[in-house]
């Protein structure tokens, strides 16, 4: 995770780097939580250091040598282990070293936020390629799953994962809490786009693309799509639909972030043009085709309609930047309308709208 608040713990460089990363985690933990009552076991070939004290049963450490599966997945137990709440965010019951790596249940088991555990989000990417590394890694590797808490719940703020291995020692730290006591002085825009799944980021980009044209372009807003979120006035299914300058324009807005063209520029210092798809009726998305038959409900589309500006918004929340992009009539050729723009408060007005109006991205 960029710009971490939470410590590392450190990789271990001794013969035995178990015995060490043990260690360490007992002396951290106990400077934070000195009443706490520590023990060391193992289970399912996976080493354990446990918080006991009444009220708290919590892992403080998990670390083993990644292997295939040693017992059947437990179904019914894995629904039974509790599950805190820390705000409007879905969680899973986790595992600190993967099922696919070795990893049993009990106290292998934690609260996770299920865009981390899933894949979900940027942060889920990167989580289970880690994983995914680790179990490689087999039996000669060794993992260790960190948690750091903020309080005496079961649900870690963060989670510390480490791998030794021959190919090279790594460790990350990914967010598994975004309640406001886990965001620890972190910008809030930066930390939900890396926890936010591509429909967050992209109602993202639609809400950020709508308070531009308003503050920034004296636009008014005539509809917008969903953008992720419960809307009182008309919602059809082009993004945006503006009055600008006395004309009207419908904007089709295309979110970069996790990408791979998000945080690059073209040869001639653009935004990267979007591709326009196909939908089932044969026609492209921002093409006249397209836009009519999504204005019969805004406007009169029959009798002297001669069509619609059409614009394409392209957001880039690698760079922080809007640009917008002309499109021709039948949605093929995409060219330049304007200069790269910066956006971030746009981004972050558009984000207070959304949790504002329903507490989460």
């Amino acid at each position: 995770m960029p710009n971490s608040p939470v410590p590392e713990l450190p990789l271990p460089l001794g013969p035995d780097p178990q015995t060490q990363l043990l260690a360490d985690a007992t002396d951290r933990y106990l400077a934070e939580w000195p009443d706490a009552q520590l023990t060391m076991f193992e289970d399912n070939s996976v080493a354990f250091l446990f918080d006991a004290t009444p009220g708290i049963d919590r892992t403080v450490l998990a670390v083993g040598n990644p292997q295939g599966p040693i017992v059947p997945r437990d179904i019914n137990y894995q629904r039974g282990y509790p599950l805190a709440n820390h705000g409007p965010r879905r969680l899973d019951r986790g595992h600190f070293l993967p099922y696919s790596g070795g990893g049993g249940f009990g106290p292998n088991l934690f609260p996770q936020d299920t865009a981390l555990n899933r894949g979900w989000s940027k942060d889920g990417r990167a989580y289970r390629a880690f994983e995914r590394r680790a179990v490689i890694a087999g039996p000669d590797g060794l993992m260790f799953s960190y948690p750091t808490y903020i309080d005496d719940t079961t649900t870690p703020a963060f989670i510390q994962l480490g791998l030794l291995a021959r190919t090279g020692n790594e460790t990350q730290i990914f967010r598994n809490r975004y309640d406001d006591a886990a965001l620890l002085g972190q910008d809030r825009l930066t930390v939900e786009l890396h926890g936010a799944t591509d429909h967050q980021i992209g109602g993202l980009g639609e809400e950020t693309v709508g308070v531009f044209l308003e503050r920034e372009m004296g636009a008014q807003i005539i509809t917008m799509g969903e953008a992720g979120m419960e809307r009182t006035e008309g919602r059809q299914d082009l993004d945006i639909v503006a009055e600008l300058d006395g004309v009207l324009i419908a904007y089709e807005v295309k979110t970069m972030y996790t990408s791979r063209r998000a945080g690059k520029l073209s040869r001639a210092g653009n935004l990267s043009r979007p591709r326009l798809r196909y939908t089932q009726a044969g026609v492209r998305q921002a093409s006249q085709a397209y836009a009519t038959d999504r204005l019969s409900n805004t406007i009169d589309t029959c009798g002297d309609y001669q069509g619609i500006d059409v614009q394409i918004a392209v957001v880039d929340f690698e760079l922080m930047a809007l640009q917008f992009f002309d499109v021709d009539d039948f949605g093929r050729r995409i060219t330049r309308a304007g200069p790269i723009t910066p956006c971030r408060k746009s981004a972050e007005e558009a984000l207070r709208n959304i949790l504002s109006n329903r507490g989460h991205l």
